[in-house]
């Protein structure tokens, strides 16, 4: 890339003197007549003059490359800031997305849990109810049991005791009808049929 700045700084200072020789001639017409209105001097305008080609030649040669850089560099920042506004903004999107749909299936997966506590709820209590069946059918034959136990031991007490107010009423219509001759025959009957048996 050529640069125009020396050239430029020349043609400024060329047009700064080729516009300050018309105010040279004035300055001079000036001086030959002092009685008329005040003309500026040569001074006056040729110091701006050179002064502005100073200010345009800096200005060309250092400022405007200094801005055209720095306007590059904005330039890639500012695209490098969009293409990473732009991935950022991509990622985002997706993890919105992948939000969305897990929101979506956290519904789904709620249901599905609600569902699976309902029937494990329903299948422990299905075997609490058979357990308490299964104890209740359980106790009632123990108690079936035991009342039978029972019904047969107060059976037998009830047996005993007949048998022994049996024997006590019979031992006593015996004492009273048998005499004691014959309470004597019969315990020695007895006693001899004893050993044989």
């Amino acid at each position: 890339m050529t640069r125009p700045a020396p050239r430029f700084a020349a043609a400024l200072a060329g047009v700064a003197l080729v516009e300050a020789s018309p105010l040279l001639a004035a300055e001079e017409a000036r001086d030959t007549n002092h009685e008329r209105a005040h003309a500026p001097s040569i001074t006056e305008l040729l110091f701006p003059a050179i002064n502005f080609a100073i200010f345009a030649v800096i200005v060309v040669k250092y400022v405007i490359p200094a801005l055209r850089e720095y306007l590059r560099r904005r330039a890639d920042d500012i695209t490098a800031a969009i293409t990473e506004a732009g991935a950022a903004l991509g990622d985002a999107e997706a993890q919105m997305a992948s939000t969305r749909t897990r929101a979506q299936s956290v519904s789904a997966e709620r249901a599905s849990i609600h569902q699976d506590l309902v029937t494990a709820a329903t299948r422990h209590g299905e075997r609490l109810r058979e357990q308490a069946e299964e104890t209740g059918k359980r106790r009632l034959a123990d108690a079936a049991l035991v009342a039978e136990q029972e019904r047969r031991r107060a059976l037998q007490e009830v047996r005993a005791e007949v048998a022994a107010l049996a024997t006590e009423l019979a031992e006593s219509r015996l004492r009273v009808a048998l005499s004691a001759d014959d309470q004597r025959a019969f315990v020695e009957e007895f006693l001899k049929e004893a050993p044989r048996r």
